[in-house]
Parts: C-alpha cells; sequence; structure tokens
C-alpha cells in the first residue's frame, strides 16, 4: 500500500511554486500527505505546513489533525504567503 496509502491525495495546483519561494528563502522541504502536505526545516527548526487554493477549505480529517495539534499550524495559500511567512519565521529563529 505504500506510504500515501490505498488512495493517492490530489496535490494543491499552487503546491509547486510555494516549494520553489520556500526553498529559495534557504528552506529545505519535504513532500508529505498525512498529516499535512509539507514538512519545512530551517536552523535547526520543523515546521508542519498545509498548502491550499485560495478559496479551499480544510478536509474533515484535517480539521481534527488541527484542531488536535499543539504544535504550529501554518496554511500557505500562495507565493505571497509563503514569502511572508518565510522571512517572518527566519526573523524569529534569528532573533
Amino acid at each position: 500500500m505504500g506510504f500515501r496509502g490505498k488512495y493517492k491525495n490530489k496535490r494543491d495546483a499552487n503546491e509547486k511554486e510555494i516549494i520553489t519561494e520556500l526553498e529559495e528563502h534557504g528552506f529545505t522541504v519535504e513532500r508529505m500527505d498525512v498529516p499535512v502536505d509539507l514538512v519545512a526545516g530551517h536552523a535547526g527548526r520543523d515546521y508542519l505546513i498545509e498548502v491550499k487554493m485560495p478559496k479551499a477549505t480544510m478536509s474533515g480529517p484535517q480539521e481534527i489533525f488541527y484542531g488536535a495539534w499543539r504544535g504550529s499550524k501554518t496554511i500557505l495559500r500562495s507565493i505571497d504567503d509563503a514569502r511572508d511567512w518565510a522571512i517572518k519565521t527566519k526573523k524569529e529563529a534569528n532573533a
């Protein structure tokens, strides 16, 4: 059955450009499926990231995961979101 499970998840159309933007800001990025779309790392810290199209909503399992998760909750919907998040996150890591 493999890591992705019985049914392959559909990737968001904006995911590739968001990954590129994060990588241009020095993050390493790995695609995942469960529980989130991406895991990104920078300066020894790890970040779970959900990629959504601008008007898309969370699925039931995603709502449950984020409702219970006590770590950071990052949802990126555009290149601008990715750029702003990357800059803010890098500043916080260096503070």
